[in-house]
């Protein structure tokens, strides 16, 4: 082959990428037991199709599908809700109007960490490693401080357990948080009141998002607008709630340029491509009693879960901002 040839085979260096696009449920899927219900709008525009399913094989069904119509563009993970919002904010951004502030409160914890010599140790720190900052920062949000990161899982089981039970904070222990099983209300079905949707359904949220362009150490990807973070990857085992949880944290990628300081910028709605509905009964059923899916294999309690009780032990490296790790009992 002459040397024309083959350069003329070449791509051309101005030849455009191929933009691959996330894939919504369509409202008039043929699934056996899942139920087309209505369309729900979020915030930024939003609009995904609301499936009630009823049978454990729709529930797989629909996940598959999702998946299946997603897999030249990205990961599909889940969100279980007790009931559904109009943004997905993150925490640290849910009752601010702009970002700096709570911003710098944040990467005041970060540096604390970072420069911890114990933690260094645990966590197996590189100083300065822009990585680290990511892992320490996912590490805070699945133990309850605030931050620009939200909580996703890649197991419907664990999606729906979360969206099965409600979080408490008991008065008498008001420092403490505990996760209670919710049911129908019975009694309201026996005197013929109407009963709302949100103590009948829960929901399931199926977040895509892109596949990484770029792949950094300790379970961190990245795209152009999306930063994910495997717990599992990212952290020691001696860090057992994120193991047991198969969890997760992502975020996007705030552009200054284009996004500005709104909190808007970090709402993950954009992301949701479907949200699947199902009875608080029906959960119950197909979740049952297994040592698997409780509280206490869940959320560990700090015997076990030795990063846990490190985290517990070193209060200190909050003080500045007046964060404190969630305690559960």
């Amino acid at each position: 082959m002459s040397l024309s040839k083959r350069a003329s085979s070449s791509p051309s260096p101005t030849a455009k990428k191929r933009v691959v696009i996330q894939s919504k449920l369509k409202k008039n899927l043929s699934i056996d037991g899942a139920e087309y219900k209505e369309s729900f709008r979020f915030n930024c525009g939003n609009d995904v199709p609301v499936y009630e399913v009823s049978t454990v094989h729709a529930l797989n069904q629909i996940i598959g599908y999702a998946k299946f119509n997603n897999q030249s563009y990205g990961n599909v993970y889940y969100r279980g809700e007790r009931k559904l919002h109009e943004s997905i904010k993150p925490s640290l951004f849910r009752d601010c109007k702009t970002i700096e502030k709570a911003s710098d409160r944040l990467a005041i914890i970060i540096k604390a960490v970072t420069k911890d010599p114990k933690m260094q140790n645990e966590l197996k720190l590189n100083p300065g490693r822009e990585a680290d900052k990511h892992r320490i920062e996912g590490l805070l949000q699945h133990y309850g401080i605030p931050t620009r990161f939200i909580d996703v899982v890649d197991n419907h089981w664990i999606a729906l357990w979360m969206g099965l039970h409600q979080l408490e904070k008991p008065r008498k222990l008001n420092q403490y948080y505990h996760y209670s099983k919710r049911s129908i209300p019975l009694v309201e079905f026996a005197k013929g009141t109407p009963v709302s949707d949100e103590l009948l359904f829960q929901y399931i949220l199926l977040i895509a998002v892109p596949f990484a362009e770029r792949n950094s150490c300790s379970g961190i990807k990245k795209s152009t607008d999306y930063l994910e973070v495997d717990l599992r990857q990212a952290l020691p085992s001696i860090f057992l709630r994120p193991h047991a949880q198969h969890g997760l944290v992502i975020r996007r990628i705030v552009h200054t340029d284009t996004d500005g300081s709104s909190p808007d910028a970090y709402d993950i709605a954009p992301a949701v491509i479907g949200i699947i509905k199902i009875r608080i009964d029906k959960a119950r059923e197909w979740l049952g009693d297994g040592g698997l899916l409780t509280q206490d294999n869940l959320f560990p309690p700090p015997a076990y879960d030795h990063g846990y009780d490190l985290l517990l032990s070193r209060s200190d490296l909050f003080e500045e901002t007046d964060c404190t790790i969630a305690r559960f009992v």
